[in-house]
């Protein structure tokens, strides 16, 4: 467990608190929907009722990640975040294809939504047409991704985040900020088995040191990419979603766990979790929980 020398940054996105030493903010929560097929709207809905109980229930923040990969899919989960998220709550949108991220960040301007936005993510492979996207229409938050293809290891993250590992004109950082965007989220990009994986975890406190960045990681990606894991099928998604308590563990500030129909296991897991960094932090470092933590609720 840990605690930074690095001024660390803290931003609020609505009620949500992100980001500052361990122990003192809960573990914010990526649950995400629409990953594959034709988007149900009626399951979303219900999942994201779930989603929402259980953070309430916990004192761990939730914020709902709406994966788009078609433009005819953009209109429709856009009016589903529009009616049926709570009002000005954040949420994330992942999209992989550039011309669809162009299109979304347009609609979301126009739509008044990119006041609540959480963008995922700005990475290595950037255009200049989605940069100029982002910054003519700039979201609240973005999550950069520090994926360095000729450097895996925690060194090789912090390089693309300070100089763009010399790939880009300049490093992901700067390139965020010269777009206007305020709010920065550091994803320390998991690999698959035997890409060093794990340096994706141990990346979390060397970054969090360096800049002072919220820090966290969608390690459930691991999981996901393994084929030794085929022989216990039963025990995969426990193992799933067990993984996310290394990022608490060694200080991160949120985890992108995957589906989100896994949200009633992992958010009384995290909540376990941060009261025991809670604990170990408030006793060695000083670092009292804040008023919402797990511990004020359910410790």
């Amino acid at each position: 467990m840990f605690s930074f020398t690095k001024n660390q940054k803290i931003y609020q996105l609505d009620s949500i608190n992100i980001g500052g030493q361990p122990g003192h903010y809960p573990t914010v929560l990526f649950g995400g929907l629409f990953f594959k097929g034709i988007p149900d709207f009626k399951l979303a809905k219900e999942q994201l009722n779930v989603f929402y109980k259980m953070s309430k229930q916990t004192g761990v923040p939730g914020i709902p990640d709406f994966f788009i990969r078609k433009k005819e899919n953009i209109e429709p989960i856009l009016t589903f975040i529009e009616t049926k998220l709570p009002p000005n709550l954040p949420f994330s949108i992942d999209i992989s294809d550039p011309d669809v991220k162009i299109e979304v960040l347009r609609e979301l301007s126009d739509r008044g939504l990119l006041k609540n936005t959480v963008y995922n993510s700005i990475h290595i492979g950037v255009t200049k047409e989605e940069i100029k996207g982002l910054t003519e229409h700039p979201p609240n938050a973005v999550i950069l991704v520090a994926f360095n293809p000729k450097d895996k290891s925690p060194d090789g993250k912090v390089e693309v985040l300070e100089n763009g590992a010399h790939l880009l004109d300049k490093g992901l950082i700067a390139l965020a900020q010269d777009i206007g965007i305020d709010n920065i989220f550091i994803d320390t990009a998991a690999l698959a088995p035997g890409d060093i994986s794990g340096a994706a975890i141990a990346a979390i406190p060397v970054i969090k040191e360096e800049y002072g960045f919220p820090t966290g990681c969608a390690i459930h990606n691991v999981v996901e990419k393994t084929t030794w894991l085929k022989q216990f099928p039963n025990q995969k998604p426990c193992i799933d979603i067990a993984s996310n308590v290394n990022i608490t563990t060694f200080g991160g500030d949120f985890a992108i766990f995957g589906p989100m129909h896994h949200a009633e296991t992992i958010f009384p897991l995290i909540a376990w979790q941060d009261m025991l960094v809670s604990e170990y932090t408030e006793g060695y470092f000083g670092i009292s929980p804040s008023e919402n933590h797990p511990r004020r609720i359910i410790g």
